[in-house]
């Protein structure tokens, strides 16, 4: 089978591992690849390592905050889709390929070649557009218009959708985590992690994720740390992860909080991490304490793959997760008091603490492994396939 994924970033954060993992089995059983890119980056090297060819297209209009805000931002938007459109379809006559597999909700041009060359569209949405309700009544019908299956990587995503689109276009595939790319590192590996933030007995509170200061909760956190640290002076907080490029202002107040709160010893900005098995290894407890709701988030996957008791936000896919004492605990979002109270009570309680481990690696083994999403998916390409292409897929 050959398919032409059109991806919206060159990251390598949820949406963009996601894709990495999706191609990289692809590939490795013998299917041809190519993935379009908007710019170059982590995610380019990543995939090439990997044996996947990819294009960049600098004109790939993708659907941004910045990009819909004024009317002059809009018109470059839309400025870009016919250079954008002319050159994928020249990719994808010369690819040929089975599947066109449109790998976020953002891009404008992918399903108007698939159209317009037939070829059979998969569109996957990882987004929540509830901040743009005006663009989203239209835009959705435009996705149902050009895809010809919609997946959304969980119910709270699929219930933005009109219900003639959920029921006529939509499946919900939750994101897979390779049980693999998670196995148990050696405790030299996970010694030297520590070390190296002055760890070793301490109990820590990890954090993995976008730095996003009022979003993605790490100033909930440090909310919460501010009630804690004086109390139990073995605590400490990691944060995993870097701002967007053009956002390192979410950085910079996250210090500034941490600062002003006299945390800078409690709380510890570890930047980007290379071995993820090895990070989350290292905590004693992970966190997903997002304040506006998540698509899917990969976290708490990736902590129950590990085996790491995970408090998470009971919000979008996050709740989806994690059932409340039985694999994991859920908290209000932006509520620091009851972010403190569930991490005090896994630090006190051990006990409480195995049983949410063990019961979190057996709900990801049972929802989450890549196995089984990746079975579903290719039985989803197959679905979507025209008879003259299925015969060579």
């Amino acid at each position: 089978m050959r398919v032409l994924f059109v991806h919206s970033g060159a990251d390598l954060y949820g949406a963009s591992r996601s894709l990495l993992r999706i191609t990289t089995r692809l590939h490795a059983d013998g299917h041809d690849v190519i993935v379009v890119l908007p710019y170059d980056g982590p995610l380019r090297t990543r995939l090439e390592e990997n044996g996947i060819a990819t294009v960049v297209q600098t004109s790939l209009p993708v659907v941004t905050r910045p990009s819909v805000q004024g009317a002059k931002s809009v018109a470059r938007l839309l400025r870009d889709i016919p250079a954008s459109y002319f050159s994928l379809c020249g990719l994808a006559r010369k690819f040929r390929p089975d599947v066109l597999h449109t790998n976020t909700a953002l891009i404008l041009t992918s399903g108007l070649v698939a159209r317009a060359l037939r070829i059979p569209h998969v569109w996957h949405v990882r987004e929540f557009f509830s901040e743009f309700p005006r663009l989203w009544r239209f835009y959705q019908w435009y996705m149902y218009v050009l895809a010809d299956e919609i997946l959304c990587i969980s119910k709270a995503v699929t219930d933005q959708f009109h219900p003639h689109i959920r029921q006529t276009k939509i499946r919900v595939l939750y994101n897979g985590i390779p049980e693999n790319e998670f196995s148990v590192p050696s405790r030299l590996r996970v010694e030297t992690f520590r070390n190296r933030f002055d760890l070793n007995n301490h109990f820590v509170v990890g954090v993995v994720g976008r730095i996003k200061f009022g979003r993605k909760g790490q100033d909930v956190v440090v909310r919460a740390a501010r009630q804690l640290c004086p109390k139990y002076a073995r605590l400490r907080f990691v944060f995993v992860g870097t701002p967007f490029p053009g956002n390192e202002g979410h950085l910079q107040d996250l210090q500034a909080m941490v600062k002003e709160y006299g945390l800078e010893d409690r709380v510890i900005f570890a930047g980007e991490s290379e071995d993820m098995p090895v990070t989350y290894a290292a905590f004693d407890i992970s966190l997903m304490p997002s304040a506006l709701p998540e698509p899917f988030g990969n976290v708490v996957a990736e902590s129950m793959a590990m085996q790491k008791a995970v408090v998470g936000t009971r919000i979008g896919g996050i709740a989806e997760q994690i059932e409340d004492g039985v694999n994991g605990l859920l908290v209000q979002p932006n509520h620091p008091g009851a972010l403190a109270y569930a991490i005090e009570l896994l630090l006190n309680d051990e006990a409480l603490r195995r049983r949410l481990e063990e019961n979190g690696r057996a709900r990801f083994l049972e929802r989450f492994e890549f196995e089984a999403f990746f079975k579903n998916l290719i039985a989803i390409y197959h679905s979507v396939l025209r008879p003259e292409r299925a015969s060579h897929a």
